[in-house]
């Protein structure tokens, strides 16, 4: 344990100071309501709760009080042309019987405090559900901390699409909260780049993945340098699904970020969140999901929305 003093007096001085620095930076530009496709009939939604965490609440956004629960998502977009396409992976499957030994000691000094049950996992769940695992055409994975990329090997055939930065930032020069032995098997990447920055509302970047509007990539980087956010053009309303860059409907309440020190970059993430805040307010009409908290979904049942079973309660 004595090596690991180090982390812990910068985890102390990093929490210190970050409380000062968790505000959304306001998006200043000009912006528009967004202008979306038609949506494509048949497009369908599902939910699954693969694991489980719980944190204090003055970690996650200014003047959090108490413990709160954060969801640990993998959404399932059932496409009637492109075929099945997830974002998020979720948790191992190795989380329920080993999470320390997988996770190593970011689990056993409680950085990372994630729980699992038998039979949560992404894949065996998709399996339950009737589906084919070895039939997903496509993994987006918001960034790679362990929650979010975890069970992307064992979906072999799929491939994996991330930002190029988050890529070469998870396989070159991992942060301490990276665990690179969940995803260093995988060659079958996808690679989105945003330099061209296509501007979507307020977001300075987007990726159309199938061409027709259907599922959009935005880039929301901070959290992690190749953050991604997803927007879901479904017949009932578009969903965008916040990943990290919102923890929980709180993050957008308060207007700030969880401690700093988590992510890569605190400045660029609180310009992302002022980037999601401006996005709110020019459309309200679109359903914003936080990449830890289905609150939202849970309270706003829609028809081609599916909330599998893990994921009904927090």
């Amino acid at each position: 344990m004595k090596s690991l003093t180090p982390v812990f007096v910068s985890v102390v001085l990093f929490s210190f100071f970050g409380c000062f620095s968790r505000a959304a930076i306001p998006y200043t530009k000009e912006v528009s309501p967004v202008q979306l496709e038609k949506p494509i009939p048949g497009l369908k939604l599902e939910v699954f709760q693969t694991g489980r965490m719980v944190i204090d609440g003055w970690a996650a956004y200014t003047g959090g009080e108490g413990k709160i629960s954060m969801d640990q998502p993998a959404y399932l977009i059932s496409h009637p042309n492109y075929g099945l396409v997830a974002f998020e992976a979720g948790h191992h499957s190795e989380i329920a019987t080993n999470p320390s030994g997988h996770l190593g000691w970011i689990h056993r000094v409680g950085l990372m405090p994630m729980e699992q049950d038998r039979g949560q996992d992404f894949r065996n769940q998709m399996k339950t559900t009737g589906k084919n695992p070895d039939s997903l055409r496509d993994i987006l994975v918001s960034h790679f901390h362990p929650e979010h990329v975890g069970a992307v090997e064992e979906f072999p055939n799929a491939r994996i699409v991330a930002d190029r930065r988050e890529i070469k930032h998870g396989t070159e020069s991992p942060n301490y909260n990276y665990v690179n032995t969940e995803y260093d098997g995988i060659s079958n990447w996808f690679q989105i780049d945003f330099s061209s920055k296509k501007q979507f509302g307020s977001f300075e970047g987007s990726y159309d993945l199938v061409g027709d509007g259907s599922i959009l990539v935005l880039s929301t980087p901070g959290h992690t340098p190749g953050h991604i956010s997803l927007l879901v053009n479904l017949g009932s309303g578009p969903v965008l699904l916040t990943g990290d860059m919102a923890w929980t409907e709180h993050n957008i309440r308060s207007a700030s970020i969880g401690l700093p020190f988590i992510s890569s970059d605190g400045e660029a993430a609180r310009i992302s969140l002022g980037q999601l805040l401006a996005f709110q307010s020019k459309n309200p009409g679109v359903l914003i999901v936080p990449g830890h908290d289905l609150n939202p979904l849970r309270k706003n049942p829609r028809k081609d929305i599916h909330i599998h079973p893990w994921a009904v309660n927090k």
